[in-house]
């Protein structure tokens, strides 16, 4: 990547921070925090008695060595004592002593059979409950899984985008270009070893600060200088299953209301040349990449399922009140002074509005000083994450953010 337009803005990113103006972002570090992870309990039956299911040799009824999609209909090992249920045996689908397809741990009861009894078992269709239904516990068309990190209920099946099983050549990952309008934009897509093809993916959006580039971003430095590297993508990624697209944009200069369009053009772009689940685009971002993330929270949540903002500020410019609801992660460092954190209150506070959330009594999430606000719509939870520190992504962003973000 060296020499690369990329490369060579990430040289000049630190003379932008002053154009954080109207946008209540100055010229320091970069902050954000997480909640813990938030998985569903039990997958949802689909009907029929729910026997506790054990390792016995043998079961009655019509289990078969692995369940089937959809809720399960069959297990490894039959019932206790070879009282299996009427249509299906102890176990879920594809995890070792796994539960119901759907669910990613405990005790998922399978459809129409008995419940399973193991422990981290992946539902069927991918890595860490990737099931039919949702992740993180959720079953096909079944309700929200009780999680330290919120509500994900409200999940539908994957909605498949125009690319999926068109015959296009498999991506690389790495730096691209496209036009948006007539000006050459750039961003960086790193594509997992899952991808086929065929397999409708989440994808993540990361939105470098006034200070970062791309190429931190996919590199995981410091986002300001002075502070801690994050990681790659803020310290998501190497969180993230195989089952997920990463992709940093790029500012022509800082980020700004216009480039909702390149937004809007990317995800077309990617829509139509991969295959992506259109029903789970995330995005996340850090200061001056916190406002644009907001930005895409204010203006594109038809689109996008969930955000999580880091260090950012609501303001006029990028974003009315009263729009359409998306689910909400938010963090801010208690002691910055580049963005202060009644900046960040003001944000979390216009989402649960929008998300129909109580203000009273939030429950504490984990041990990292995260909060989730109660009475929210289905599906659409919001979390907020204060933490002892300045401008700078908190110390736990990426497994908390990898938390809220893959139950969707």
């Amino acid at each position: 990547m060296s020499a690369s337009p990329l490369a060579r803005r990430g040289l000049l990113s630190a003379a932008l921070m002053s154009a954080c103006v109207g946008l209540a972002c100055g010229n320091k570090t970069d902050d954000g925090a997480g909640g813990a992870a938030g998985q569903g309990t039990s997958g949802m039956p689909g009907g029929g008695s729910s026997n506790a299911g054990s390792s016995a040799s043998s079961g009655t009824g019509s289990g078969a060595t692995s369940g089937t999609t959809g809720g399960g209909s069959g297990g490894s090992s039959g019932g206790a004592s070879g009282s299996g249920g009427a249509a299906g045996g102890a176990s879920g689908s594809s995890g070792a002593a796994g539960q119901a397809a759907g669910g990613s741990s405990g005790s998922g009861l399978a459809m129409g059979g008995s419940a399973g009894s193991g422990v981290a078992g992946s539902a069927t269709g991918g890595d860490a409950g990737l099931a039919q239904g949702g992740s993180a516990g959720m079953p096909m068309g079944g309700g929200a899984g009780s999680g330290t990190s919120g509500s994900g209920g409200g999940l539908k099946d994957p909605v498949p985008s125009p690319g999926c099983g068109s015959g296009a050549a498999m991506p690389e990952s790495g730096e691209a270009s496209f036009d948006v309008g007539g000006t050459m934009r750039d961003y960086i897509i790193r594509i997992p070893a899952g991808y086929d093809g065929t397999t409708p993916m989440r994808i993540i959006f990361a939105f470098h600060g006034a200070q970062g580039s791309a190429v931190q971003v996919d590199n995981g430095d410091p986002p300001n200088p002075g502070i801690d590297p994050t990681g790659p993508y803020y310290g998501i990624k190497e969180h993230a299953d195989d089952h997920t697209i990463f992709v940093a944009g790029q500012a022509a200069g800082s980020w700004g209301d216009s480039d909702i369009d390149y937004v809007k053009a990317l995800v077309a772009k990617l829509e139509g040349e991969l295959c992506l689940d259109e029903s789970r685009l995330l995005a996340t971002g850090f200061s001056m990449g916190g406002i644009m993330t907001l930005r895409v929270a204010c203006k594109m949540s038809d689109v996008f399922r969930a955000v999580a903002p880091m260090s950012c500020s609501l303001s006029a410019s990028n974003c009315g009140t009263g729009g359409e609801h998306i689910a909400y992660w938010s963090s801010h460092g208690e002691d910055d002074t580049t963005i202060t954190i009644p900046n960040g209150e003001a944000a979390r506070d216009e989402f649960a509005k929008r998300n129909g959330c109580s203000m009273d009594d939030p429950s504490p999430i984990g041990s990292d000083g995260c909060v989730a606000y109660q009475g929210c719509d289905e599906g659409y939870p919001v979390n907020w994450c204060p933490f002892t520190g300045i401008h700078e992504p908190p110390p736990f962003s990426g497994p908390a953010i990898w938390a809220f973000l893959s139950q969707f």
